[in-house]
């Protein structure tokens, strides 16, 4: 038997029993809420209401889970592109760019706006308060629970939807609110009587007050959870027109409770509850950040040197992410979409960035247009072609190349690695930024041409880890993130006083004991990353090596050494990158930090000083610039604008209303139509 739910068509023979000779559908309901009427407000997909079907059943319940599945779907092109135009990352074309994805990209639009809608998110919400209301949780096959996986699922489904929600309408802004519910509403009258209840309208802190509390007790009753994978590891979705056959991993269409609930908890400072959360779910799931490789193409040898003697160069594996592939490596979480429309929801996400994803034109690839109505903006090259980069320079004895770990770090201002561009087709396949030999006035972007919406990575989830772990005031191990990952290599950077050869305490000029160069961890916080968060504990310190481990900005940054020092040493793993080099001195938080402190002096006139706390603001502007770079053109840059923005105001930091006026200056390329020094303003019009 075979079903297909817009866009899913999945082979299920002998997983799911037909119930009573028929295959029901879920009924997917659909409820529009408008500011000033209630009608029109209900409407159902089908023509009839099945009644639990099969919800008391070990395996029925699939098609109800796959009904969601094709809810988010709906979700998926409204989420990427509020998240991708109302940030500073991209610019729109104003002969080509749709009208509804400028007014997007100036914060101009109005109710009227196609992609301004809460009825997609309250559809997958609706149907998830249908299935939790209904379900039977407790069925088990001998002393095995059998559903609680997919219980927690679509629990974690309506948080995240609710979290969006939120984060597109309301924030914490006042007078503020979406209408809030957790129980199916299957009539208007329903719909009218909370439309009319103030109890039932709440911002972004309520509705994690509201919601955290019932996910805290699931994973609490049910600590080892995981995701469904309804039994296989793969299922085909089709073959595009142009030829390119598509199969989707149906464990990564969930998200993951433990990672809802710390965005939860971030978006609402609740800071050290979300680091929990993120080190729960990082350490069960034994996920450690991957080697991704990425090298910009090269305008210039630094200091006359050919960066073909770059010591060991890697291979380029950062494009891998966004290829088609059945497990791409580092993806959690992913809405994939139809391969056409007769199969199902299809996105308009890659064509707006210039590639054909629907085309009929036969072809090895995802065809390519002329008309882009989506590319990297002026400020997305600002920040990435300022970057480093840092390597090893490849040594010699006489015609001999040494082979031995290098021991000297050299920097060069080469660009961030994961802005890539190419513009000769023999590095197509390794830039994330292609341009047209033929016109280079167009730049495509290639991570979007898979036609995914990716949600979540293993990056996500450090990266909002580590903005967790700096508001705490671990600032060194929020930068460890970014510089050497998080494993045990980290108790070998603990901060020491320099000794003489005579064992004494070498002094500065002023007295001060002289700090051994290039170590910045303290102890409290590597204690802290064996006790409050067990990364380097008993339990989990082996899947956290040195080896193992690399710090993200790696990805962007810098070259990769893969061969033995003579010692026959391992140098994998945080030692093993021109970043996380114990010789690198120019990438450290004194160092990056400091420079962000100047930056922010100069850009925004204020003063900033030398306490815990301008630390922890630089640092938490500093995560802004790595998310930018490792995110941009995932569908996501506003959502993490709007949050840091909120926490600079909350922090009450250099004049108090600091993040408005951040806010203002990271989006003044866009030419906003509104003031958006006033919080309320961030937010598109409920509708």
């Amino acid at each position: 038997m075979k079903i297909n739910i817009q866009g899913y068509c999945i082979d299920i023979r002998n997983k799911v029993k037909k119930i009573r000779g028929k295959t029901f559908y879920i009924t997917l309901f659909t409820l529009l809420f408008t500011l000033n009427s209630c009608s029109d407000m209900l409407s159902t997909d089908n023509d009839s209401m099945v009644s639990d079907p099969g919800m008391n059943s070990k395996t029925d319940s699939v098609f109800y889970a796959l009904g969601i599945a094709q809810a988010m779907q709906q979700v998926a092109d409204q989420y990427f592109y509020i998240g991708e135009l109302r940030g500073e990352l991209v610019t729109v074309d104003e002969a080509n760019t749709d009208k509804n994805l400028k007014e997007l990209a100036n914060y101009s639009a109005s109710q009227e706006n196609a992609y301004d809608s809460s009825y997609v998110f309250y559809k997958v919400i609706n149907n998830c308060n249908y299935y939790l209301a209904h379900r039977d949780s407790t069925l088990k096959t001998g002393s095995t629970n059998v559903v609680i996986d997919e219980y927690i699922a679509v629990a974690a489904w309506r948080a995240w939807a609710y979290l969006q929600l939120a984060r597109i309408y309301c924030g914490n802004a006042d007078g503020l609110t979406i209408p809030f519910f957790t129980e199916p509403l299957t009539s208007i009258s329903q719909i009218e009587g909370k439309a009319a209840d103030p109890g039932c309208q709440m911002n972004l802190s309520q509705i994690v007050d509201a919601l955290a509390p019932e996910l805290e007790q699931l994973l609490e009753r049910y600590p080892n959870t995981r995701v469904p994978t309804f039994g296989t590891d793969y299922y085909s979705i089709g073959t595009t027109n142009w030829g390119e056959n598509r199969y989707i991993d149906m464990s990564k269409i969930f998200i993951p409770i433990q990672v809802v609930l710390g965005d939860m908890y971030l978006e609402t400072a609740q800071y050290e509850k979300a680091a929990k959360k993120y080190a729960d779910y990082l350490c069960k799931n034994r996920v450690v950040p991957e080697w991704l490789g990425s090298l910009r193409v090269l305008d210039y040898a630094p200091e006359s040197e050919d960066m073909s003697y770059v010591f060991n160069s890697f291979y380029i594996s950062y494009l891998t992410l966004f290829m088609n592939s059945v497990n791409p490596p580092e993806i959690l979480t992913y809405i994939p979409m139809a391969v056409s429309s007769q199969n199902g929801k299809t996105t308009s996400v890659p064509l707006s960035f210039g590639y054909d994803y629907y085309s009929i034109n036969h072809s090895s690839t995802c065809p390519r247009v002329d008309n882009i109505q989506i590319e990297p903006s002026k400020a997305f090259y600002a920040l990435t072609d300022s970057s480093d980069y840092y390597y090893y320079p490849r040594s010699y004895n006489g015609q001999t190349e040494n082979t031995s770990y290098p021991t000297e770090v050299k920097k060069y201002k080469g660009g961030d690695g994961r802005a890539s561009v190419a513009s000769v087709s023999q590095y197509v396949d390794n830039a994330i930024l292609y341009r047209n030999p033929a016109d280079n006035s167009k730049v495509y972007v290639s991570k979007v041409k898979t036609a995914n919406v990716y949600l979540y990575r293993a990056s996500t989830v450090y990266l909002h880890l580590a903005e967790a772990l700096n508001a705490m005031g671990y600032t060194d191990a929020a930068f460890a993130i970014l510089k050497n990952g998080i494993s045990t290599y980290l108790e070998n950077l603990v901060k020491k006083p320099t000794l003489d050869s005579e064992g004494n305490i070498v002094t500065n000029e002023d007295g001060t004991p002289r700090i051994e160069p290039y170590k910045y961890m303290s102890q409290e916080s590597v204690d802290m990353l064996g006790t409050t968060l067990p990364f380097l504990s008993a339990q989990y310190r082996e899947i956290f090596n040195a080896n193992d481990v690399y710090g993200i900005h790696a990805h962007g940054s810098c070259s990769y050494n893969n061969k033995e020092n003579e010692l026959a040493q391992s140098a994998k793993g945080s030692r093993a990158t021109a970043l996380g080099s114990q010789m690198n001195n120019f990438y450290l938080p004194d160092v990056i930090i400091g420079d962000k402190m100047k930056e922010i002096a100069k850009k925004y006139d204020v003063g900033v000083g030398t306490s815990k706390t301008d630390s922890v603001a630089a640092m938490l502007d500093l995560l802004c610039d790595e998310y930018a770079k490792e995110f941009a053109f995932e569908g996501r840059r506003f959502y993490d604008l709007q949050r840091i923005a909120r926490h600079f105001n909350e922090m009450g930091i250099w004049g108090g209303n600091f993040g408005s006026r951040w806010f203002v200056e990271k989006l003044s390329g866009n030419r906003p139509k509104k003031d958006l020094h006033d919080p309320r303003n961030w937010y598109l019009p409920f509708k």
